[in-house]
């Protein structure tokens, strides 16, 4: 409900506002075909529960019927229109025809009316469906002059009853579904279009006034919308006229005040509505906002709904837009795939085929060259041999033509697979006590170790809080790279040679582990210089033994060690223990019996203490070095030990082919950026052995 524009909620006397063209959905009741006439009760007098925003209360709305409360002049002139769902802004395409007659049946409260269809062409469908029974409901458009609010409690009702005692019927329209109690008249032509509001008098029973003894004086009559001319009755004329003359200038002010206050808050909410519908991913935005325009709906309540709509569309339509993605597979790509399949199982009997890579089956290299280049639209009737291996390779051209066969590719797959399984492979023992890291770039990184002076201090009542000194030292670690150049020639076409696609490989990707292993082992065999100038292995440091064979007395005292070592700052005790036993291959038996459940001494003063405790690492890189030396590391997670690390993004072996006219043949070149570097000495033990 639109505020009162005598800015009042209730109180003695009656309030003049505006009040939009409402409407009332009723059944059709019959059909004439040959006349294209319906006939309708347009009214049955029922209450229809509305919502009044302005006064935030539900309320009955009631259309009195009693004799004078129904203005029936227009609805019986022949000239009411029936309308397209109450469209006025469609102009002459909204009308669907007029009412011929209309009557009103005071005693029981029900109207009658006939509804003549024109016979456009437009008209004929929308007729045919009421015939048909599809259309099934008409609703009518009133406005309302005077309305009788009746609190609760007085006519035995439980809530607010708001009665029209003055009230007219403007026109009749074919709806296509059963209209909202609550909704007004529908605006079709859009968000833009201007809402037409009527003077109305409202009557508040809860201060006492009736509607036939109103207080003419506290009477005011509402402002019409620009542009709209409407009737009244020369009682209500002079009755304004009344009133008008005893307004006071004052109170003109207020009524004004309120108008416009009523008419900005009007424009913001509708505002608000469009932005809240236009920023939801529903259908019909058009019709939603209008529908919450004419509703009176807030914009809380709106964008709840709008949720709630989301919602219920997401939910029928879980799989919306998952019929437009389409994977498409490249059949070079597929055909590619499909030969290195096939190679690879020529190489390793162990590698699955798939079903696309089965029709090349036993094919040797030089057959494989062959259909690679009829794949690439290169006839090869009339080659030998060498043309066929160098066309296939791209190394030689028929008539100005260089081929752009798969071989190359499909050869440089298989030795880039042979290459990296063969590289994972292979052993690398390091990994588990050592910590892996990464560098960005080759230039010179300091990995810092910062630890201090940070024991929480007790602080009095009134004592301040102490700074903490931190001390730091730095190794640096710099990226080194290792590679090799291995190549595929046509020779090895021409004699079906599979070796350089697989044992050189082979060979290569161990060889890559290796070197790791040996960069990573050389840490603790070359007993390095550490940044404050001493050995890693050092007296000073710590974590240096006194000499000895494998048993429970060095165990301890290495042990020992690294609990004692002390953080750099103020000394604190790391208590580092040791997970790992580091030996020679000289010495794994003994390593075994102590650290493994299997060991059983003789004497209840030999039981194996270090059982779950230590784990063995056997290197044979130690025994190049020293057969009888033996280390202790703690966990890498606890405390830094040796750091290894990889070029970001290109982790293990890297490798990239391209073609060689130099050597007449295909050439694959492997690298590997590593690293490595011992970090801190405090996690590390080295005893020299016996």
């Amino acid at each position: 409900m639109p505020e009162p524009v005598n800015g009042r909620r209730g109180g003695v006397g009656a309030s003049a506002s505006t009040m939009p063209l409402q409407t009332r959905l009723q059944p059709v009741s019959s059909v004439d075909a040959q006349n294209r006439t319906v006939d309708v009760t347009w009214t049955a007098g029922a209450q229809v529960q509305r919502y009044d925003w302005m006064r935030d209360r539900t309320y009955l709305e009631e259309l009195s019927t009693d004799p004078g409360a129904v203005r029936m002049d227009r609805l019986q002139s022949g000239n009411a229109p029936v309308l397209n769902d109450h469209d006025r802004w469609g102009g002459l395409d909204s009308v669907l025809g007029v009412v011929s007659s209309a009557s009103l049946d005071d005693g029981n409260s029900t109207g009658q009316a006939t509804l003549r269809f024109s016979a456009r062409d437009a008209v004929q469908p929308y007729f045919q469906d009421v015939q048909d029974g599809i259309l099934r409901n008409v609703s009518f458009g009133y406005r309302t002059y005077r309305i009788d609010m009746i609190p609760p409690g007085q006519e035995s009702n439980d809530q607010w009853i708001y009665r029209a005692i003055d009230w007219e019927p403007y026109e009749i329209s074919l709806v296509s579904i059963p209209a909202d109690p609550n909704a007004t008249v529908r605006s079709a032509g859009g968000a833009s279009e201007q809402q037409r509001f009527f003077p109305c008098e409202f009557i508040d029973r809860s201060a006492g006034t009736s509607s036939d003894g109103a207080d003419a004086s506290q009477l005011n009559q509402g402002a019409v919308m620009p542009g709209e001319n409407q009737p009244q009755t020369p009682a209500q004329l002079s009755g304004s006229q009344t009133t008008a003359a005893a307004r006071s200038d004052d109170a003109a002010a207020q009524n004004e005040a309120a108008r416009t206050a009523g008419a900005q808050a009007e424009r913001q909410r509708m505002m608000d509505l469009r932005t809240a519908v236009r920023a939801s991913v529903l259908d019909n935005q058009d019709q939603l906002l209008e529908g919450l325009i004419e509703r009176g709906v807030t914009v809380e309540a709106a964008r709840e709904e709008i949720l709630r709509l989301q919602a219920e569309r997401s939910a029928a339509n879980p799989q919306r837009g998952a019929a437009n993605i389409v994977t498409v597979t490249d059949e070079t790509d597929v055909r590619r795939a499909a030969m290195t399949d096939a190679v690879m199982h020529r190489v390793n009997p162990r590698h699955e085929l798939n079903d696309a890579a089965r029709q090349y089956r036993g094919m040797t290299l030089r057959e494989m060259c062959r259909e690679a280049l009829e794949a690439a639209g290169v006839d090869t009737r009339g080659m030998d041999l060498r043309q066929l291996a160098g066309m296939a390779l791209g190394m030689t051209g028929r008539a100005g033509y260089t081929s752009t066969s798969d071989l190359p590719i499909v050869f440089g797959n298989v030795i880039n697979r042979t290459l990296r399984d063969a590289y994972s492979a292979a052993p690398r023992s390091f990994t588990s006590w050592a910590r892996q890291g990464s560098l960005t770039d080759f230039r010179p990184a300091t990995r810092v170790q910062v630890d201090g002076a940070l024991k929480l201090e007790k602080i009095n009542e009134t004592g301040e809080y102490k700074y903490g000194k931190l001390t730091d030292s730095g190794e640096v670690i710099q990226l080194g790279s290792y590679g090799k150049i291995i190549n595929f020639t046509r020779q090895m076409i021409i004699n079906d040679d599979l070796s350089a696609l697989q044992r050189v490989p082979l060979y290569f990707g161990r060889a890559a582990a290796n070197l790791e292993s040996d960069v990573v082992y050389g840490c603790l065999t070359a007993n390095p210089a550490m940044s404050d100038g001493k050995t890693l292995f050092h007296a000073q440091h710590a974590n240096l033994g006194a000499g000895g064979a494998i048993s429970i007395d060095t165990l301890t005292a290495g042990r020992t060690a690294m609990r004692v070592q002390k953080a750099p700052g103020d000394g604190t005790p790391l208590n580092t223990a040791p997970k790992f036993l580091l030996v020679p291959a000289a010495l794994e038996t003994i390593a075994g019996q102590y650290t493994s459940n299997q060991y059983t001494p003789n004497q209840a003063t030999q039981q194996n203490p270090f059982f779950n405790t230590l784990t063995p690492i056997v290197e044979p890189r130690l025994d190049a070095v020293s057969a009888s030396s033996w280390y202790l590391a703690a966990d890498p997670s606890a405390i830094d030990t040796v750091e290894f690390c990889y070029l970001e993004g290109e982790q293990g072996l890297y490798t990239e082919q391209d073609l060689d006219f130099d050597v007449d043949g295909l050439k694959v070149k492997a690298r590997l950026d590593f690293a490595a570097k011992a970090i801190d000495y405090r996690g590390l033990f080295r005893n020299p052995g016996q």
